[in-house]
């Protein structure tokens, strides 16, 4: 009896490692669309930021922390991003921490403070980054937690690369076209699609816009035609657009759960292009 009970026990025990998903936190919803698509079935993932928040102010709330601090890993941004990440850092003490600035090449206006690299974080909306070596690298930290299931991630990997390289992201734009981002939240994505704005009005996503910046504006934006870039402050886009008449194109950088057509990274990044092509082909 006591050799049945010994044997039913350590099938148990068995069953529940096998069905153990490693446990994965995100600072943001469209990391962790990234990560679920590469680990599938194999994790379980939660975001600490609402889509609907404004990440630049954001104070982690108890649950968030909570998912945090027991998460077998964190992935993160980097550069900044998550400010409030060294005040909650002891909570990670002996966990895994990842951020997609450890394997970022080339930010923009990149400086160190207090000896760590603090530059333009939205390079998550850089296709090629994300597609040629971040999903790799997400990859390979998967296999390293969860070596069984290896092949399953590397399967997803190509899969999702296979989706992304569908993507058109090339834009046809005459050298009489200059596009003002609002926030510097789509350089990046500009990058990536081989442009580059002639403005960022506000260099800091939390603050209201001074006479400097109107200044830099109307300096370094000449163009007859043009874009304006923004994501909610609709009342100083519209304030450039009477002065500039340049068209104007609401982005999206965060993505969101709730809509159709903004739930994944390859959902998101084409919604916004299909955004700038359209304005570009009115």
């Amino acid at each position: 009896m006591r050799k049945i009970i010994f044997i039913i026990m350590f099938l148990f025990i068995f069953i529940v490692q096998a069905q153990a998903k490693i446990r994965i936190t995100t600072s943001l919803f469209i990391l962790s669309d990234i990560v679920k698509q590469i680990g599938g079935d194999r994790v379980e993932v939660s975001y600490m930021i609402p889509p609907s928040a404004n990440p630049h102010i954001f104070s982690p709330t108890p649950k968030s922390v909570f998912e945090f601090q027991n998460a077998d890993l964190f992935i993160g941004v980097g550069y900044g991003f998550e400010f409030w990440f060294d005040r909650l850092a002891y909570l990670r003490k002996g966990k895994e921490n990842l951020f997609l600035s450890d394997f970022y090449k080339h930010p923009i206006q990149p400086k160190n403070v207090d000896g760590k690299i603090v530059a333009n974080p939205h390079i998550w909306l850089d296709l090629d980054f994300i597609k040629n070596i971040a999903i790799d690298n997400l990859t390979n930290r998967l296999c390293l937690m969860d070596k069984k299931d290896c092949r399953y991630f590397r399967k997803n990997k190509k899969k999702f690369i296979e989706k992304l390289s569908k993507i058109n992201a090339q834009i046809n734009i005459s050298k009489d076209t200059c596009i003002v981002d609002l926030k510097p939240a789509f350089e990046y994505l500009l990058r990536s699609m081989g442009l580059k704005s002639c403005c960022v009005v506000l260099k800091k996503g939390n603050r209201i816009p001074t006479v400097g910046d109107l200044k830099r504006v109307f300096l370094n934006c000449k163009c007859k035609k043009g874009l304006i870039l923004y994501i909610d402050s609709i009342q100083f886009a519209r304030f450039l657009h009477e002065r500039l008449h340049y068209k104007l194109v609401r982005l999206n950088p965060l993505g969101d759960p709730t809509n159709k057509k903004l739930n994944s990274y390859e959902k998101l990044v084409e919604w916004n292009i299909k955004q700038l092509k359209d304005a570009l082909h009115d």
